[in-house]
């Protein structure tokens, strides 16, 4: 099975170095909107995966996801404000 992860930030690695790990797939494309760092994913998930299951792992563009069974969006927006993580953020609405 192809599997396509677009977001190589802290969930989408996670996600692939589950695959990785439990050979859920036999290739996994990582797409991100900065090609180096979706390259730079490929590669450290690349140098761990001869110790599991037979799992190809690539980066590229959106073209490459095109025969993909699955397609998982791990892209989100960098809350750069502190939103998520600094509640002490006076701009934070406490619910």
């Amino acid at each position: 099975m192809k599997v396509g992860i677009v977001g190589a930030g802290r969930v989408g690695c996670s996600c692939a170095l589950a695959m990785v790990v439990r050979g859920s797939a036999r290739t996994i494309v990582i797409v991100d909107r900065t090609s180096k760092r979706a390259r730079a994913v490929a590669t450290d998930l690349r140098y761990g995966a001869p110790l599991g299951p037979k799992t190809i792992i690539v980066d590229g563009d959106y073209e490459e996801l095109a025969d993909s069974q699955l397609v998982m969006i791990a892209a989100g927006i960098n809350e750069k404000a502190g939103g998520a993580t600094d509640r002490s953020d006076s701009q934070v609405a406490v619910a």
